[in-house]
């Protein structure tokens, strides 16, 4: 059980690191066949793909922690999730 919890909480810590530094390199909007995408969309993503295959014990609290941590950055535009505007 600790072993799942160490690894939930560092994907989750992966997250955060991989969010902070995006904002303070990159532009803040992203957009993919010029439409806008959110992290915390990719957050949601990861948590259907993980939940229809079965993945190890391990994997899938990183990827759970991973998934939560783009969630909860991205948390304020939650009512822009999946609209795909146009740029």
């Amino acid at each position: 059980m600790i072993p799942i919890l160490i690894t939930g909480i560092i994907g989750f810590a992966a997250s955060e690191i991989i969010t902070y530094y995006w904002k303070k390199n990159h532009p803040s909007k992203v957009y993919v066949f010029d439409r806008r995408i959110h992290h915390g969309e990719i957050g949601v993503i990861l948590l259907c793909i993980l939940s229809m295959g079965k993945v190890s014990p391990l994997l899938s609290s990183l990827i759970i922690g991973c998934g939560l941590g783009l969630i909860s950055d991205d948390r304020k535009d939650l009512k822009k999730w999946f609209k795909f505007h146009k740029r």
